[in-house]
């Protein structure tokens, strides 16, 4: 099966993590429902339409985590209280707010200098081929972000990423992509840093209940041991190094 790669880059990142509203903080790697915004940007797609055009099971989506070490920087940014700044008529809310519309700081957690590589997996082919088109030329409807609309993605993809996959009949532990902690069981037998995170994988059409997988994403170079490999038989990826992907 023919599986689009490319690597995602840029200064910034702030994939939010709705559990985080007093102080926004960001996943470590870019969540499923980010990606189809994504998706949505380059295709050209409206807001209110790129779920229906390309649905949360119609496609299916891995992540690498490129950054061998990951630095954030944490950014105050005064926001207006807006929970009872209701303003009148005669009030200027920017240069003279009342006391209920009064600037606050909030400081938010950026992600810098990251780097990923994504593998997208689309059952619909009309879809993979124009989306695998746009990404080689670059030519792209709107520019796609990494969470916020000012953080620009620099995308890298280039004729050679239409890859093949293949179900994995056998498990080894070359396992590539973050991957999901309540399926695949593991020793580490390398330190190394990692990050466990409740990844938003889809949502309803009005944006509400997110449904989530606990995530795994290494940092930098790791090793581990595969302790459940009979359960995982057809149900991972494999590409022709052996290396195995999990697309969810």
């Amino acid at each position: 099966m023919k599986v689009i790669r490319f690597k995602l880059s840029g200064d910034y990142a702030l994939f939010k993590k709705p559990y985080a509203n007093n102080q926004p903080q960001s996943f470590v790697i870019p969540p499923k429902t980010a990606i189809l915004g994504m998706i949505g940007a380059i295709m050209g797609w409206s807001k209110d339409s790129y779920i229906d055009n390309l649905p949360f099971e119609d496609f299916k989506y891995g992540v690498k985590l490129l950054t061998p070490k990951i630095k954030k920087d944490l950014i105050g940014i005064n926001l207006m209280q807006g929970k009872s700044a209701k303003f009148t008529f005669n009030e200027n809310p920017l240069k003279n707010p009342p006391d209920r519309g009064q600037r606050s700081p909030t400081r938010f957690e950026f992600l810098k200098d990251m780097e990923w590589e994504v593998f997208l997996l689309i059952e619909n082919k009309e879809i993979q081929d124009q989306l695998f088109k746009r990404l080689v030329t670059k030519k792209f409807v709107y520019n796609p972000n990494l969470g916020l609309q000012s953080l620009f993605a620099k995308i890298e993809c280039d004729e050679n990423d239409l890859i093949d996959l293949e179900i994995a009949k056998k498990i080894n532990n070359n396992l590539y992509t973050s991957f999901d902690k309540n399926q695949i069981k593991f020793k580490i037998t390398k330190p190394v840093a990692f990050y466990n995170e409740l990844i938003p994988v889809c949502f309803e059409k009005n944006r509400s209940l997110p449904q989530t997988k606990e995530m795994i994403s290494f940092v930098g170079d790791y090793s581990i041991e595969i302790t459940n490999k009979e359960e995982l038989e057809g149900k991972l990826y494999k590409d022709e190094q052996n290396r195995l992907y999990q697309l969810i």
